[in-house]
Parts: structure tokens; sequence; C-alpha cells
């Protein structure tokens, strides 16, 4: 064969041969199960590394896991790992062991003494009827011998869907150290068998399975007739899903004519670290909308609903014969009414009390005034009195009585005077005025006059000045 023909043949059989590997690697993946990776790349598929440190092209086959164990805390493994380098899982079961739908804690620790270590491709644990979470990824330099070592620790959250003996698996992992272009290593933790409790049937499948469930609720806004709020509630447990929350919590969102109730957004609250005491621990956010006095009734009051959450506590020795319980208890809420209501109410309430005072105004001012014309007229008097105890003559008086009284005559002034010793009195007057001043009678009258003086004087009525007269003219 001419050694054109050699390498030709050379040539097409190696791709021959590729072509063969491609598609047995193709056969060997269908009928796999699609397990919840993150990343879905073929496993246990032969790996072609181009150099090694000698820079001899090598081949490598599959790797073959080992035989599950029931060791909950192993380093052992399938595979070649770097130099200086550990992959250790860890299992930790619940309080009273592993419980159906009750999740547990898988720690995969990985430890890089010599610290070459580039990059890795890592998977999440998987199985049948498993649900398999990330919780949370820590790196740290450790002093392990003396020696610090870079330490990376993988949290998961590993959830059996059913009960009886489960086996967990672990995905390979690959691992490519400092200044290597491609990955040299791959390695695949021991599997587990894992014996899981069953939990009674007669309960539904969506009820939480934790040992602690709690709710908090964040302050209300400022509350305002016809206005919307959301109502937001924090609620915190283990093996929470929004489909879980939405069955507890739908039938217990009922409103009332004070105040409207809408239905719950449910998410979970990635923001939110889980508790230190309970690292598989979730929070979920639910936001309720709440709309005051709905109806426009002017009501200003209401209560926000009492939410009762019930679970499966996983910490009793018989998880499920009987619910445990977190109650939000209910709480009356306030808010201002309305503009028109507000209004309204005003004017109901000070109506009565406006006219009430306007009618004590009205009173006092009336009294006021009549204490005022009084005090006038007692001084008016006064000082008609005054004025004519110092007039000596009786024509003189009857001038001045003329002009207080307004009457022009003496009869009109005794037509007008309620005191008989002031009748008697002007009578007196009025014959010490128009007698005959040559007679006896008249002589008799005026030494008479000091005492019809004084008693003029005395017995003034007050009649005469209870409203204005117009003068008489003497």
């Amino acid at each position: 064969m001419s050694p054109s023909k050699r390498i030709l043949s050379r040539l097409f059989g190696r791709r021959l041969q590729g072509a063969v590997f491609a598609v047995l690697g193709l056969l060997s993946s269908v009928g796999q199960p699609a397990y919840a990776f993150d990343i879905p790349t073929p496993q246990n598929q032969p790996k072609t590394i181009n150099t090694t440190p000698f820079g001899v092209p090598q081949d490598f086959g599959p790797v073959t896991p080992l035989p599950p164990i029931t060791d909950l805390n192993t380093q052992s493994g399938a595979g070649r790992l770097p130099a200086g380098m550990t992959v250790q899982t860890q299992i930790t079961p619940t309080a009273n062991g592993l419980l159906e739908r009750a999740p547990f804690l898988v720690t995969l620790t990985i430890t890089d003494r010599n610290k070459t270590l580039a990059s890795l491709t890592l998977h999440r644990p998987y199985g049948e009827h498993i649900q398999s979470d990330r919780i949370d990824i820590n790196q740290q330099l450790r002093s392990i011998d003396g020696r610090m070592a870079n330490v990376r620790v993988y949290r998961f959250a590993v959830t059996p869907l059913a009960a009886g003996e489960i086996e967990l698996k672990f995905a390979e992992m690959t691992f490519r150290e400092v200044g290597d272009s491609d990955t040299r290593y791959a390695f695949i933790p021991v599997a587990r068998t894992l014996t899981v409790r069953p939990l009674p049937g007669f309960w539904p499948a969506y009820l939480p399975v934790t040992p602690n469930l709690s709710i908090s609720q964040e302050p209300l806004p400022k509350l305002a007739a016809g206005q919307p709020v959301d109502w937001v509630l924090h609620i915190t447990g283990q093996n929470l899903t929004a489909f879980a929350l939405n069955k507890l919590l739908d039938e217990q969102l009922i409103g009332t004519a004070a105040l409207g109730v809408g239905r719950a957004e449910i998410r979970r609250a990635t923001e939110d670290k889980p508790p230190v005491d309970d690292p598989l621990a979730e929070t979920f956010s639910v936001r309720i909308s709440l709309l005051p006095d709905p109806q426009g009734q002017g009501a200003t009051t209401a209560a926000l609903p009492r939410l009762r959450l019930p679970f499966i506590d996983s910490r009793e020795s018989a998880p499920g014969q009987q619910l445990s319980e977190t109650v939000l208890p209910a709480r009356s809420i306030s808010w201002p009414a309305s503009s028109g209501v507000r209004v309204l109410d005003a004017v109901q309430f000070w109506w009565w009390r406006v006219l009430l005072l306007l009618m004590f105004a009205y009173g006092l001012g009336f009294a006021l005034n009549d204490a005022r014309k009084r005090w006038q007229r007692r001084r008016q008097h006064r000082a008609a009195q005054v004025e004519l105890a110092e007039l000596n003559t009786p024509r003189a008086v009857l001038h001045r009585l003329r002009q207080l009284t307004g009457e022009s005559s003496i009869k009109g002034m005794i037509e007008r005077a309620p005191n008989p010793r002031f009748i008697a009195a002007l009578q007196a007057l009025d014959a010490a005025c128009y007698g005959n001043s040559d007679g006896p009678i008249s002589e008799k009258r005026l030494e008479n006059w000091p005492q019809t003086h004084q008693e003029l004087v005395r017995w003034l009525p007050r009649v005469f000045f209870n409203a204005a007269r117009p003068t008489a003219s003497d």
C-alpha cells in the first residue's frame, strides 16, 4: 500500500472511530430520566483529554458509580480527584428520622488542600421520588493540619416525596486545575439508600410538613376610605409552596361591608435569608389587597381577618396523627371618613349645637340690653329726683315734670302714675299752682308745699322713664 493510501486509511479510520463513539454516546443517553440538574449535561460519557503533563494524548472511559451505602457521612466515591482534594457528602436527617414530604439537609464539602482547583461542575442530588433545591454556597479558607485549605460548602434541601426505601444519587463532578486547559478529573460521590417513614394518607398533600411555621405582618400604611392598600405577610417554614399557602389562605380571606379583601399574591422571598437555626426553612411574601369602605357607606372601622395555618409537625413521634397550627389573630383597624361623609357628620353634629348657641347668644344679648336699659332708666330716675329736689317753687316743679314725663297736663300724669301717694302729691301740686292765692285755702296749701314737694320727689314713678316721650312745652 502506498504511503498516500496508508495516510488516507488512517485518517478515515479515526473519523469512523469518532463517529462510532458519538453514536454510542447518544444511544447510551436515550431513556435516562431527566433529573433536576442545574445544567443538563450528559453523564458518564467517555472523556478525551488532548494533553497530559507529559504531552501525550490520553483517553479514559466513563466513571462507574459505587453501589449505594447507608452511611450518612462519607468521603467515598468513584473516579479521580486532584491531589490533596477530598469530597465529603453528609446527610442530616430530621430529629426522628427521615419522613415523607419532610426536607432534610444534604451537605457537600470540597476541601482543596493544595489550592490548585480552577473550576468545577456540580449538580444537585437526584433520585426517583426526590425533590432537591439548593440552599446556599459558601467558600472559605480553613486551617487543616496546620495548613490553609480552600473549602467549598454546598447545601441542598432534599425532600422525599414517597415513603419506603429510596436511593439518593449524586451527579458526576468534574474538576480543572490551575494551568490546565481541559478537565482531567471526574468523581461521583457514592449514592445512599435511605428509609423514609410514611405520613397518614387522610391529610391533603399540600399541607406543609415542618417543625415550625411562623407568620408575621408588616405595619399597614395610612388608610383612607376608598383607597386600596397592601397587607403584607411573611410566612416562614419548611416545605412551603405558593400553591399550598394559597389553598390555606383562600377560604379565610373574606371581606365585609366595611373592608374589602382581595386574593393573596404569593411569591418566594428570595432576598430573605433562612433562619440560622433552620437552614431548610423558606420565607414567602404574601400581599393581600385591602379596600376600606368599599361600598361608600361611611364606615370608618373594620377588623382584619383571623388567619389560621395548619401544618404537620415533623418533630412529633407520630407525625400527622393530629395537626398543629399557627394563628395570626384578628386586629381592629380604623381610618378617617371620606370628605363627603365628614361634612355630613359635621353638619349632623353641629346644627343643633349652633342653634342652641345662637339662641343663647340672642338671650344673652337681650338680657344685657334690658339690663342696660334698666340701668339707664334707673340713672335717669335718680337724676330726675335730684333735679326735682333742687327746685323750690310749685311751678318750676310742674314745668320739670312736664319735661320728664312728656305729659302736658297733670291729668295725663295722674292717668299714667300707678302710685296713689304720687297721685295725691300731683293733686296738691295742681292746687298749689292753679288755686286762689288770696283765699285761706291757697295759703294753707302753700304752707303744705314742702311736704308735697318731698312726696313728689320720693314717689316719682319709674314708669315715666320706660319709653321716650316728646317733651311738653310749659
